[in-house]
Protein backbone atom coordinates (compact mmCIF):
# COMPACT_ATOMS: atom_id res chain seq x y z
CA UNK A 1 0.00 0.00 0.00
CA UNK A 2 3.35 2.37 0.83
CA UNK A 3 6.39 3.16 -1.54
CA UNK A 4 8.95 4.93 0.49
CA UNK A 5 5.93 5.79 3.66
CA UNK A 6 3.84 7.46 1.33
CA UNK A 7 0.30 6.22 -0.19
CA UNK A 8 -0.19 5.87 -3.71
CA UNK A 9 -3.74 6.36 -5.06
CA UNK A 10 -2.93 3.30 -7.88
CA UNK A 11 -2.55 0.92 -4.33
CA UNK A 12 -5.72 2.82 -2.59
CA UNK A 13 -8.36 5.02 -4.98
CA UNK A 14 -9.11 8.00 -2.86
CA UNK A 15 -12.03 7.53 -0.49
CA UNK A 16 -11.70 4.33 0.00
CA UNK A 17 -10.44 2.18 2.72
CA UNK A 18 -9.95 -0.96 -0.04
CA UNK A 19 -6.70 -1.63 -1.63
CA UNK A 20 -7.57 -1.53 -5.71
CA UNK A 21 -7.73 -5.46 -6.12
CA UNK A 22 -6.08 -7.39 -9.13
CA UNK A 23 -6.97 -10.98 -8.04
CA UNK A 24 -8.82 -13.48 -5.43
CA UNK A 25 -8.72 -16.22 -4.25
CA UNK A 26 -10.25 -18.25 -1.16
CA UNK A 27 -10.48 -15.08 1.57
CA UNK A 28 -7.13 -13.72 0.25
CA UNK A 29 -7.19 -10.61 -1.97
CA UNK A 30 -4.11 -9.24 -4.25
CA UNK A 31 -2.99 -5.80 -5.22
CA UNK A 32 -0.74 -4.48 -8.14
CA UNK A 33 2.03 -5.38 -6.21
CA UNK A 34 1.39 -8.90 -5.09
CA UNK A 35 0.76 -7.82 -1.17
CA UNK A 36 -1.79 -10.28 -0.20
CA UNK A 37 -4.99 -8.94 2.42
CA UNK A 38 -7.37 -10.97 4.74
CA UNK A 39 -10.34 -10.26 3.37
CA UNK A 40 -12.95 -9.45 6.49
CA UNK A 41 -15.22 -7.97 4.37
CA UNK A 42 -16.39 -10.90 2.04
CA UNK A 43 -18.27 -8.15 -0.33
CA UNK A 44 -21.83 -7.52 2.56
CA UNK A 45 -21.54 -11.88 2.90
CA UNK A 46 -21.63 -12.55 -0.68
CA UNK A 47 -18.01 -14.05 -0.75
CA UNK A 48 -18.69 -16.29 2.65
CA UNK A 49 -17.75 -19.23 1.08
CA UNK A 50 -14.60 -17.32 -0.65
CA UNK A 51 -14.19 -15.52 -3.92
CA UNK A 52 -14.13 -18.34 -6.18
CA UNK A 53 -17.41 -20.18 -5.15
CA UNK A 54 -16.68 -24.52 -6.18
CA UNK A 55 -17.92 -24.79 -9.97
CA UNK A 56 -18.26 -21.27 -10.59
CA UNK A 57 -15.38 -21.07 -13.26
CA UNK A 58 -16.54 -24.51 -14.65
CA UNK A 59 -20.33 -23.27 -14.76
CA UNK A 60 -19.61 -19.97 -16.28
CA UNK A 61 -17.98 -21.56 -19.16
CA UNK A 62 -20.79 -24.34 -19.52
CA UNK A 63 -23.48 -22.25 -19.81
CA UNK A 64 -22.34 -19.29 -22.20
CA UNK A 65 -21.34 -22.50 -24.58
CA UNK A 66 -24.82 -23.19 -24.56
CA UNK A 67 -25.56 -19.26 -25.33
CA UNK A 68 -27.83 -19.16 -22.11
CA UNK A 69 -27.03 -15.35 -21.15
CA UNK A 70 -30.00 -13.90 -22.57
CA UNK A 71 -33.71 -12.90 -19.98
CA UNK A 72 -35.40 -15.70 -21.09
CA UNK A 73 -37.59 -18.50 -18.94
CA UNK A 74 -35.25 -21.51 -18.36
CA UNK A 75 -35.17 -25.11 -16.64
CA UNK A 76 -32.70 -23.14 -14.47
CA UNK A 77 -35.67 -21.34 -12.48
CA UNK A 78 -37.35 -24.39 -11.17
CA UNK A 79 -33.91 -26.24 -9.67
CA UNK A 80 -32.87 -23.09 -8.04
CA UNK A 81 -36.14 -22.99 -6.06
CA UNK A 82 -35.87 -26.74 -5.58
CA UNK A 83 -32.84 -26.23 -3.72
CA UNK A 84 -33.82 -22.99 -2.01
CA UNK A 85 -37.04 -24.70 -0.43
CA UNK A 86 -34.49 -27.60 0.94
CA UNK A 87 -32.92 -24.90 2.48
CA UNK A 88 -36.14 -22.86 3.95
CA UNK A 89 -39.00 -25.59 4.19
CA UNK A 90 -40.82 -23.03 6.09
CA UNK A 91 -41.06 -20.42 3.58
CA UNK A 92 -42.42 -22.12 0.30
CA UNK A 93 -43.18 -19.11 -1.84
CA UNK A 94 -39.63 -18.26 -4.16
CA UNK A 95 -39.43 -15.40 -5.89
CA UNK A 96 -36.28 -14.54 -7.86
CA UNK A 97 -35.74 -10.86 -8.91
CA UNK A 98 -33.32 -8.76 -10.55
CA UNK A 99 -34.74 -5.11 -9.96
CA UNK A 100 -34.39 -4.16 -6.49
CA UNK A 101 -37.06 -1.64 -6.45
CA UNK A 102 -39.41 -4.45 -6.80
CA UNK A 103 -38.00 -6.17 -3.59
CA UNK A 104 -38.17 -3.03 -2.07
CA UNK A 105 -41.89 -2.85 -2.65
CA UNK A 106 -42.44 -6.28 -1.93
CA UNK A 107 -40.94 -5.38 1.97
CA UNK A 108 -42.81 -2.16 2.44
CA UNK A 109 -46.49 -4.06 1.40
CA UNK A 110 -45.45 -6.50 4.29
CA UNK A 111 -43.59 -4.52 6.91
CA UNK A 112 -42.91 -0.56 7.35
CA UNK A 113 -40.08 -1.60 10.31
CA UNK A 114 -36.50 -1.90 9.58
CA UNK A 115 -35.49 -5.53 8.28
CA UNK A 116 -34.00 -7.34 10.58
CA UNK A 117 -30.32 -8.61 10.07
CA UNK A 118 -29.27 -11.29 12.56
CA UNK A 119 -25.72 -10.25 12.28
CA UNK A 120 -26.25 -6.81 13.86
CA UNK A 121 -30.18 -6.13 14.76
CA UNK A 122 -30.81 -5.61 18.43
CA UNK A 123 -32.84 -9.20 19.97
CA UNK A 124 -36.30 -6.92 20.28
CA UNK A 125 -36.15 -5.36 16.76
CA UNK A 126 -39.18 -6.69 14.47
CA UNK A 127 -39.24 -9.73 12.83
CA UNK A 128 -41.82 -9.77 10.36
CA UNK A 129 -38.97 -8.81 7.56
CA UNK A 130 -35.80 -10.87 8.04
CA UNK A 131 -32.34 -11.06 5.96
CA UNK A 132 -31.03 -15.04 6.58
CA UNK A 133 -27.27 -15.10 7.00
CA UNK A 134 -25.16 -18.76 6.74
CA UNK A 135 -24.48 -19.90 10.40
CA UNK A 136 -26.76 -17.61 11.84
CA UNK A 137 -30.47 -18.34 10.24
CA UNK A 138 -32.94 -15.32 10.36
CA UNK A 139 -35.18 -13.49 12.65
CA UNK A 140 -37.37 -16.65 13.98
CA UNK A 141 -40.94 -18.19 13.89
CA UNK A 142 -42.17 -13.98 13.84
CA UNK A 143 -40.45 -14.00 10.07
CA UNK A 144 -43.02 -13.62 7.51
CA UNK A 145 -40.81 -12.75 4.10
CA UNK A 146 -36.95 -14.06 3.91
CA UNK A 147 -34.36 -12.53 2.00
CA UNK A 148 -31.20 -14.92 2.29
CA UNK A 149 -27.67 -13.34 1.50
CA UNK A 150 -26.70 -16.26 -0.52
CA UNK A 151 -22.64 -16.78 -1.45
CA UNK A 152 -22.95 -14.88 -4.75
CA UNK A 153 -20.04 -12.86 -5.57
CA UNK A 154 -21.15 -9.30 -6.96
CA UNK A 155 -23.68 -6.52 -6.28
CA UNK A 156 -25.59 -8.24 -9.35
CA UNK A 157 -26.78 -11.35 -8.18
CA UNK A 158 -30.47 -11.99 -7.92
CA UNK A 159 -32.20 -11.26 -5.29
CA UNK A 160 -34.08 -14.18 -4.05
CA UNK A 161 -37.44 -13.49 -1.84
CA UNK A 162 -38.99 -16.06 0.28
CA UNK A 163 -42.47 -15.87 2.02
CA UNK A 164 -44.04 -18.15 4.54
CA UNK A 165 -47.47 -18.31 3.13
CA UNK A 166 -49.03 -19.51 0.22
CA UNK A 167 -52.04 -16.82 0.83
CA UNK A 168 -49.65 -14.35 0.62
CA UNK A 169 -48.75 -14.37 -3.10
CA UNK A 170 -50.44 -11.67 -3.78
CA UNK A 171 -48.20 -9.59 -2.36
CA UNK A 172 -45.64 -10.33 -4.70
CA UNK A 173 -45.50 -10.00 -8.41
CA UNK A 174 -43.75 -12.35 -10.74
CA UNK A 175 -40.28 -13.21 -10.51
CA UNK A 176 -38.12 -11.40 -12.89
CA UNK A 177 -37.15 -12.89 -16.32
CA UNK A 178 -33.39 -13.49 -14.96
CA UNK A 179 -30.49 -14.75 -17.22
CA UNK A 180 -29.96 -18.33 -17.08
CA UNK A 181 -26.08 -17.99 -16.33
CA UNK A 182 -26.42 -15.89 -12.93
CA UNK A 183 -29.76 -18.46 -12.41
CA UNK A 184 -27.19 -21.58 -12.83
CA UNK A 185 -24.24 -19.51 -10.69
CA UNK A 186 -26.71 -19.37 -8.13
CA UNK A 187 -27.59 -22.81 -8.31
CA UNK A 188 -23.85 -23.99 -7.87
CA UNK A 189 -23.09 -21.76 -4.92
CA UNK A 190 -26.53 -22.73 -3.38
CA UNK A 191 -26.04 -26.03 -3.56
CA UNK A 192 -22.13 -25.53 -2.43
CA UNK A 193 -23.64 -23.75 1.01
CA UNK A 194 -26.02 -26.54 1.63
CA UNK A 195 -22.90 -29.10 1.85
CA UNK A 196 -21.14 -26.19 3.91
CA UNK A 197 -23.79 -25.83 6.00
CA UNK A 198 -24.28 -29.79 6.58
CA UNK A 199 -20.45 -30.44 7.71
CA UNK A 200 -19.91 -29.91 11.43
CA UNK A 201 -16.36 -29.34 11.77
CA UNK A 202 -16.67 -26.61 8.87
CA UNK A 203 -19.71 -24.59 10.61
CA UNK A 204 -17.95 -25.18 14.63
CA UNK A 205 -14.79 -23.53 12.61
CA UNK A 206 -16.75 -20.77 11.32
CA UNK A 207 -18.54 -20.25 14.60
CA UNK A 208 -15.11 -19.42 16.61
CA UNK A 209 -14.47 -15.88 16.07
CA UNK A 210 -11.45 -14.60 17.33
CA UNK A 211 -12.93 -11.26 18.14
CA UNK A 212 -15.68 -12.74 20.17
CA UNK A 213 -15.10 -10.81 23.36
CA UNK A 214 -13.10 -7.66 21.18
CA UNK A 215 -16.05 -6.49 19.63
CA UNK A 216 -19.93 -7.53 19.68
CA UNK A 217 -19.67 -10.97 17.70
CA UNK A 218 -22.42 -13.14 16.32
CA UNK A 219 -20.85 -16.12 15.08
CA UNK A 220 -18.55 -15.15 12.45
CA UNK A 221 -19.65 -11.67 12.08
CA UNK A 222 -19.27 -8.60 14.16
CA UNK A 223 -19.69 -4.79 14.64
CA UNK A 224 -17.04 -2.64 16.04
CA UNK A 225 -19.25 -0.01 17.64
CA UNK A 226 -16.93 2.92 16.74
CA UNK A 227 -18.03 5.89 15.14
CA UNK A 228 -17.75 6.65 11.78
CA UNK A 229 -14.26 8.75 11.87
CA UNK A 230 -12.55 6.32 14.03
CA UNK A 231 -13.95 3.40 12.34
CA UNK A 232 -12.36 4.88 9.27
CA UNK A 233 -8.98 5.28 11.24
CA UNK A 234 -9.00 2.09 12.19
CA UNK A 235 -9.98 0.91 8.86
CA UNK A 236 -7.02 2.33 7.52
CA UNK A 237 -4.50 1.14 9.97
CA UNK A 238 -6.08 -2.45 9.28
CA UNK A 239 -5.48 -2.33 5.76
CA UNK A 240 -1.80 -1.24 6.62
CA UNK A 241 -1.71 -4.46 8.15
CA UNK A 242 -3.04 -6.13 5.43
CA UNK A 243 -6.75 -6.95 6.72
CA UNK A 244 -9.29 -5.70 4.43
CA UNK A 245 -12.61 -4.17 6.88
CA UNK A 246 -16.18 -3.56 5.03
CA UNK A 247 -15.89 -0.25 4.32
CA UNK A 248 -18.49 1.31 7.10
CA UNK A 249 -19.22 1.06 10.76
CA UNK A 250 -22.21 -0.02 9.86
CA UNK A 251 -21.30 -2.88 7.54
CA UNK A 252 -20.67 -6.42 9.78
CA UNK A 253 -17.07 -7.48 9.26
CA UNK A 254 -16.76 -11.59 8.68
CA UNK A 255 -14.21 -13.61 10.49
CA UNK A 256 -12.90 -15.71 7.09
CA UNK A 257 -12.89 -19.18 6.76
CA UNK A 258 -9.62 -20.05 6.27
CA UNK A 259 -6.34 -17.89 8.02
CA UNK A 260 -3.25 -18.31 9.35
CA UNK A 261 -2.29 -17.15 12.76
CA UNK A 262 -0.07 -14.69 11.08
CA UNK A 263 -2.41 -13.05 9.29
CA UNK A 264 -4.23 -11.60 11.86
CA UNK A 265 -1.98 -11.37 14.78
CA UNK A 266 -1.07 -7.81 14.39
CA UNK A 267 -4.86 -6.95 13.48
CA UNK A 268 -5.63 -8.60 16.58
CA UNK A 269 -3.96 -6.47 18.87
CA UNK A 270 -4.83 -3.40 16.92
CA UNK A 271 -8.53 -4.41 17.48
CA UNK A 272 -8.47 -4.56 21.55
CA UNK A 273 -6.52 -1.18 21.31
CA UNK A 274 -9.47 0.32 19.04
CA UNK A 275 -11.98 -1.83 21.32
CA UNK A 276 -11.02 0.64 24.09
CA UNK A 277 -12.67 3.57 22.39
CA UNK A 278 -16.55 1.78 21.70
CA UNK A 279 -19.75 2.97 23.02
CA UNK A 280 -22.46 0.71 22.19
Amino acid sequence: MTDGGKETRQERPEGYTMPTVVRARSFYLYDRRGVRYTDFFQNYGRCILGQRPEQIQRSIKATVSRGLISEYPSLFSGRLEKLLTMLFPDFPVIRVYSDQQKVLQVVQRISNDAIFDPAISPEHASRTVSYWRPFLGFGGADSVMLLPILPFPGSFVPQVVCLKEEACTAWLPPSDCVSPLLLDLLIKTTAFLIRTLKAEDTVAKRMNNPLQGVFETRGPYGLTGLCAQRYEEFALEALALKVMLPPSADVPFIVPAEYSAGDVQAFLQLSRRYAGAVTY
